[in-house]
Formats: C-alpha cells, structure tokens, sequence
C-alpha cells in the first residue's frame, strides 16, 4: 500500500503552539470521520520559529483529507 506524508507548516513565535493545538483538533477531524491513519505528530521546532505537524495516511485518504484540511505540502513515504 502507498503512504502519504501530509505536512501542515507554522511559523513565528507561536508557531510551536499552533502546531500542538492543529494536532489536537485534527486527531478529532480523523476520529469523527473515522479515516485511519498511521502516524500523527509534531516537529518542533524545524528551524528558527518554524514547527510542523505531519500525518501519515494510506493514499485513498489522500484527496478527502486534501480538500477537507489543506495541507501546506506532502510526499509519499515508505512504512
């Protein structure tokens, strides 16, 4: 099965916060349209005031959650 890493980018000085809060808020988005994934974090900071927040997701999900939640960037990844 093919993966895709979906990358959501937060910059500035509360860039880490956001990150933190756009996790919580899409772990909800995932359990109530109960879409499984395989790995949700986030990467703090990334460089100087720049934090991310990334998902892993089996590529039937990819185009639903890409209308739904706009990811800044993504890229296929091996699991």
């Amino acid at each position: 099965m093919e993966y895709v890493k979906m990358i959501w980018d937060f910059m500035g000085e509360s860039g880490q916060n956001t990150a933190e809060h756009f996790e919580i808020h899409l772990k909800e988005f995932l359990s109530r349209e109960q879409i499984p994934y395989q790995e949700i974090g986030t990467q703090t900071p990334i460089a100087q005031q720049h934090s991310l927040v990334y998902l892993i997701v089996a590529m039937p999900y990819v185009d639903q959650l890409r209308a739904a939640l706009k990811p800044h960037r993504g890229q296929k990844v091996t699991l």
